[in-house]
């Protein structure tokens, strides 16, 4: 029998939804893993939206797929090509009722340059929906494109003050050997919160 405390872990920064996935590859391949979640999502109010007003539509997180979905009816999401980043987003997108345009993107920038691809250059905004920070910020490669866009935000992160209570124990006893980081805005949270700990690297 293999002794699975004795092997270091990977710590993925990430909800445990998200993180599943991941962790059941890893293990499957003999790994240890730890899933530590760094913050809670809050949504916000937002103005009204009418999505005819707009040409396309940008998503980058589950997050705004499900707060929207919440807010909006199946036949109004259907109503505006919608662009995601990353093949969950999009599947989540797609069972939401979102018109979703495949393209493939799996970072903000690489989905930016589909946007611009696929637009036309009308009296009508490009629209992007997500939290008050994004982790990439498409404005001016839309303006270098000539195109004009509207960003609202529905959610916002609340960091947790503290890391689990066995995160704490394995990265103090350096039994972490990696960690998954999706976002600057995790890494930062994860630096502050890991601060002082008595660790060599």
């Amino acid at each position: 029998m293999i002794n699975t405390n004795s092997k270091p872990y990977v710590l993925i920064l990430r909800e445990i939804e998200r993180a599943s996935l991941l962790k059941k590859i890893l293990i499957e391949n003999n790994i240890n893993v730890i899933i530590e979640p760094l913050y809670k999502i809050q949504p916000i109010e937002f103005k009204s939206i009418n999505f005819l007003n707009y040409q396309s539509l940008l998503i980058t997180s589950v997050n705004t797929v499900k707060i929207l979905s919440q807010k909006f009816s199946k036949e109004e999401l259907n109503t505006i090509k919608t662009y995601c980043v990353g093949k969950v987003t999009e599947k989540y997108a797609l069972e939401a009722g979102f018109n979703c345009i495949k393209t493939n993107s799996n970072s903000g920038i690489t989905l930016a340059k589909n946007v611009i691809k696929k637009s036309t250059y009308s009296n009508k905004k490009i629209l992007m929906i997500g939290a008050t920070v994004l982790a990439y910020d498409p404005t001016e490669i839309f303006k270098k494109a000539n195109l004009e866009i509207e960003k609202v935000h529905i959610y916002k992160k609340i960091p947790y003050r503290n890391l689990s209570e066995k995160s704490l124990d394995l990265l103090n006893k350096e039994k972490i050997n990696n960690i998954i980081i999706y976002s600057p805005e995790t890494a930062k949270i994860f630096l502050k919160l890991a601060k002082g700990l008595n660790t060599k690297n």
